[in-house]
């Protein structure tokens, strides 16, 4: 799976989850254990690769570093683009728990985001100081870079209409003028209209303008089935979105059912394991 699936993913649960939380909506723990396992390798995946192109640069010949910058961009891309759909789902997590009174889906969510945050500080870094990067190559990476942050804001602005979550924007402000923007105009789009429109944009923004080898496909489609599994069964039951995200969703479902019946029959008191740490208008592309 490409990063750029998870700005469609992103878009949709900006859309329909904050309303979709307001009901008695529940959580997967073993979704959220998986979200969190994969996006720690994927994050570990990253130092290593960042660590190395960082050492081919400094030590390799100048005509060898357009090819190590080349090898570099399908994963500082990556780390770019994903880090849409990881502030969206930070949010929605907080977003559930404080509907729900819980702290439940936070704490792993913010996790994942810290990571994530310093992976991107490292690549941009990367970006910053690294030998031989031209501008044929650091042109549209810097493009890339405003664009995901503009479109981070964007879709948060769906979930600051409901709750606040400015914190997890790139610039506050503009999420919060992103979710009044949306308040005012809910009562004249539909949230399926709406969902149209974000889809066919995310489309333009990120179609062609990716590597389109991705930089860790195994990793991105389990993170993907992890959060669509996140919430229960019939958050993604309005869209076809990633059919086989399904099976995913299912398999989550199944562990949850056979922990519960552990538990049940177990004679001791059951134990809640949490195996994670607990440590936050649609607009034309830039």
């Amino acid at each position: 799976m490409h990063a750029r699936e998870h700005v469609q993913i992103a878009a949709y649960l900006a859309v329909f989850a904050p309303n979709y939380l307001r009901r008695r909506a529940n959580h997967s723990p073993s979704a959220l254990e998986r979200y969190w396992i994969a996006s720690k390798c994927r994050l570990d995946r990253w130092g290593v690769r960042l660590k190395t192109h960082s050492q081919l640069l400094e030590t390799g010949s100048a005509t060898d570093l357009p090819r190590f910058w080349n090898a570099a961009r399908p994963v500082l891309e990556e780390i770019l683009v994903s880090d849409i759909m990881t502030r969206v789902w930070v949010s929605v997590c907080v977003a559930y728990d404080r509907i729900h009174r819980k702290n439940a889906a936070e704490p792993i969510s913010r996790s994942v985001f810290l990571g994530h945050m310093e992976a991107r500080n490292r690549a941009l870094n990367l970006l910053l100081h690294g030998r031989g990067l031209e501008a044929t190559m650091m042109v549209p990476l810097n493009r890339l870079r405003r664009r995901t942050e503009r479109w981070t804001d964007m879709l948060l602005g769906y979930i600051a209409a409901e709750t606040d979550v400015n914190s997890f924007g790139y610039d506050q402000t503009r999420v919060r003028e992103f979710g009044n923007d949306i308040r005012g105009e809910r009562n004249a789009m539909t949230r399926n209209s709406t969902w149209t429109m974000l889809l066919e944009s995310a489309v333009d923004a990120f179609g062609n303008q990716l590597i389109n080898e991705p930089a860790n496909a195994d990793l991105n489609r389990d993170i993907a089935g992890a959060v669509m599994s996140g919430f229960g069964a019939d958050l993604f039951d309005q869209t076809n979105l990633i059919n086989p995200m399904w099976e995913a969703r299912i398999s989550n479902l199944a562990d949850d059912t056979e922990s519960l019946v552990a538990e049940l029959l177990s004679l001791n008191e059951p134990v809640l394991k949490r195996p994670m740490p607990s440590s936050s208008r649609i607009t034309p592309q830039v």
